[in-house]
């Protein structure tokens, strides 16, 4: 019995030859190791794959980003070349007319605001008034009197009128009053107060100008008041109050 137990293998012709249970062992260690192998095999693949994707994108990112690049570049040479341009024009232009580029770029600045005033000027043009000829060209425009300002204000029983007048005196003020308008006639200064001196800038204003003013109510004529205080006119209108008479029932 001892002896069977003391030969695990069987010898044949010099070789070693497994016993069954050997040979079960053996081949389940070979597929682990089958298996593991394929495992990794698998995981290197996923990995490559993965870092593969990766470089493409920082590839097309960096594509990107120096095609953005090249953008920004041409656009600031053409900026540069714009620039360049513009300063060999001042130049030229400052030059002809004996002035340095830095003042004409601020006369022309000065110019435009002029032009622009001009414009503000004629879109309020129905607040001004026509010479005494009535008639208007470029070189005869109408004097800068400006229409008064006018605040309208009613209570149940009267009508005030508040208009802003400055630079003259309340002899130069006249008011019309019909039951339902109010005309203002203003007289300022017919020109400056300075002898021999010629206007470069003219915006106060000069000459006659009148405005007439609607009433939604009619008022009370010869009961009118007016009151002319530090530039401020106000003129105070008593309504029309109609009188209503009770009429009795006959039986």
């Amino acid at each position: 019995m001892e002896e069977k137990l003391k030969k695990p293998l069987h010898v044949k012709e010099g070789k070693v030859i497994k016993t069954p249970s050997e040979k079960n062992e053996t081949s389940s260690t070979s597929g682990t190791d089958t298996g593991k192998t394929s495992n990794d095999k698998s995981m290197k693949e996923k990995m490559g794959e993965k870092k593969e994707n990766m470089s493409n994108k920082i590839h097309e990112v960096k594509e990107g980003a120096s095609k953005k690049t090249e953008d920004i570049q041409e656009g600031i040479s053409d900026v540069t070349e714009e620039a360049n341009k513009t300063k060999e024009e001042y130049e030229k232009e400052s030059e002809k007319e004996g002035m340095t580029p830095a003042e004409k770029v601020l006369n022309d600045i000065v110019t435009r605001f002029r032009q622009g005033t001009g414009q503000i000027n004629d879109a309020i043009s129905d607040y001004n008034t026509k010479p005494e000829d009535g008639k208007e060209s470029k070189s005869n425009k109408p004097k800068k009197a400006l229409k008064p300002l006018v605040d309208v204000l009613e209570t149940n029983d009267t009508v005030y009128l508040i208009a802003d007048i400055s630079g003259v005196k309340k002899d130069n003020i006249s008011i019309g009053i019909s039951k339902n308008s109010v005309e203002l006639t203003v007289k300022y200064k017919e020109d400056a107060e300075i002898e021999d001196a010629k206007f470069t800038q003219k915006e106060r204003s000069y000459g006659e100008t009148n405005r007439t003013v609607k009433l939604s109510s009619e008022v009370k004529v010869h009961e009118a008041k007016a009151n002319f205080r530090n530039c401020t006119l106000t003129i105070t209108l008593p309504k029309v109050v109609e009188d209503i008479t009770k009429v009795d029932i006959d039986d």
